[in-house]
């Protein structure tokens, strides 16, 4: 996942971990019951991803304990790949440690992971966060660690061996938390997570009893995403002056060709035809205000193709139908999907599941549920892109109304995901991703609109079914008496024969 370079000016006079630590409401941890529920997912998170990574489905259970009123225990074990016994103090306590820098779909962002939750422990208890993980190469190992904040740096109290039956991490962190307001958030985030992440299991365990373990709703692991070039229209000046660093002796043409996606050759020397640039110059010969014009010509460059969908993990149609089935047993299903486009260079795609009768209110505005890169978001959805795209369409028009009930279902994913803050709760409003999402939802609509006239249809056939049921039954009564027979003739089959209509479009 790509890092938000506007960050780094915030606290280029302190610490990640300081900055963090004073705007720790921004990041999702600005009371006791939101930051329960932020831990959670924070740990989540990481170990579906480390699971993925170790193309394992992933089995993950949380574990949340009150040890007294107002302290929470909270303890998130999975199967993943473990992580080396080098890398457990940077990994767990050391803010922006990481490699989610490159455009390729992740479900973290800023570099943060479990990291933040930690500090909010650390604190609110003054507790270390106790890590256990051991990769399938190496023996386990237990650690106790905190946060040194002034200078983000990892504080060991303690490491040693420890064996678990198997690879994998399991994390707890001591925090004051509100654990009854935040139940419900917590139940209503792992049984979304099922519906995003169908290949995984969740089990959630409350002071000691199992409240619910559900999913592994489809089998199939999602295809590995891999790391793309950055697409032209994402060069920023920033960018660009770090792929010049690695760029050494080469000509401005080949740098193009071997540091961006959709430039090839061809297009590479129209680009810089175009732009009345020598496309043998040294890269490293480019003054300041040479790459700044080099990156808005790049960013504004109409003669691109899309960007990779390779480095995304859409759902799927197959497994977003079979999640939101299992789950929610709904009565009726359509999917729809648009892209890869991009944002400012960054790829992307929505898809979406409406559905119908899945126990949502009926309301003229359909239930809307959020994903980005397969993270439910529960938060702020006032704030939130989809939702106000969702309002936009006029869904009276696809026969949704005060009498029907019908849930919309959308996912987006990308190389980055526009944030409006730290907390990851609701996506920012861009031109490109609100076009894709209403493009999506009027699709929907319209397949809503020929499922429900099925619907209707299927009532009214049924309601003449019953009737002529009931006349034929009388019309072979009145005929056997008048044959004087003693058994009246069936007329279930001619009934079936005359019903025998496919309505589907």
């Amino acid at each position: 996942m790509n890092q938000d370079n506007s960050l780094h000016g915030e606290f280029s006079s302190i610490s990640p971990a300081e900055f963090f630590y004073r705007n720790r409401q921004m990041a999702g941890f600005g009371n006791p019951s939101q930051a329960v529920y932020s831990t959670v997912r924070e740990l989540v998170e990481n170990s579906i991803d480390a699971c993925e990574e170790a193309r394992r489905q992933p089995d993950v259970r949380v574990s949340i304990d009150e040890e007294r009123a107002g302290i929470v225990r909270v303890t998130v074990s999975d199967n993943g790949t473990g992580v080396p016994h080098s890398e457990i103090p940077n990994a767990f306590a050391r803010v922006l440690y990481g490699d989610k820098f490159t455009a390729r779909q992740r479900r973290g962002t800023f570099g943060l992971g479990v990291t933040m939750a930690a500090l909010y422990g650390q604190i609110t208890t003054d507790s270390p966060m106790i890590v256990v993980t051991q990769t399938s190469h190496t023996t386990g190992r237990y650690c106790q660690l905190l946060i040194d904040i002034e200078n983000n740096q990892p504080v060991i109290l303690s490491d040693k061996s420890h064996e678990r039956e198997g690879p994998g991490t399991e994390v707890t962190i001591r925090l004051k938390g509100d654990l009854n307001r935040s139940r419900e958030r917590v139940y209503d985030y792992l049984q979304l997570t099922t519906v995003a992440s169908p290949h995984a299991h969740m089990e959630l365990v409350i002071n000691g009893s199992s409240i619910m373990r559900m999913g592994w709703w489809h089998q199939m692991l999602p295809a590995p995403t891999t790391t793309s070039k950055p697409h032209p229209h994402g060069a920023d000046l920033e960018l660009l002056r770090r792929l010049v660093a690695d760029a050494g002796e080469r000509s401005l043409h080949d740098f193009l060709v071997e540091s961006f996606q959709r430039m090839g050759k061809r297009t590479a020397t129209r680009f810089l035809k175009f732009l009345a640039i020598n496309p043998q110059q040294v890269v490293n010969t480019l003054s300041r205000g040479d790459l700044s014009r080099l990156g808005s010509a790049l960013r504004s460059f109409d003669g691109l193709g899309r960007p990779d969908g390779k480095c995304l993990s859409p759902i799927g149609k197959d497994a977003f139908l079979t999640s939101v089935e299992s789950v929610f047993a709904p009565s009726a299903l359509t999917y729809g999907s648009r892209g890869p486009t991009e944002w400012n260079g960054n790829a992307f795609i929505v898809e979406g599941v409406a559905a119908i009768g899945t126990g949502a209110r009926a309301a003229e505005v359909p239930t809307l549920y959020r994903f980005a890169n397969r993270v439910p978001l529960l938060y702020d959805s006032g704030e939130d892109t989809l939702a106000k795209m969702l309002k936009r369409v006029n869904w009276v028009q696809y026969g949704v109304g005060s009498t029907t009930p019908v849930s919309i279902f959308l996912h987006l994913c990308s190389t980055r995901i526009p944030f409006k803050a730290a907390g990851k709760q609701s996506i920012a409003s861009l031109p490109e991703i609100e076009h894709e999402v209403l493009s999506l939802l009027r699709e929907l609509g319209r397949s809503l609109k020929k499922t429900l006239k099925r619907g209707e249809r299927s009532v009214r056939d049924a309601q003449k079914k019953r009737e002529f049921d009931k006349a034929m039954k009388q019309v072979a009564q009145f005929s056997a008496e008048l044959a004087e027979c003693d058994a009246v003739p069936s007329t279930a089959e001619l009934i079936h024969r005359l019903f025998e209509v496919d309505h589907h479009v």
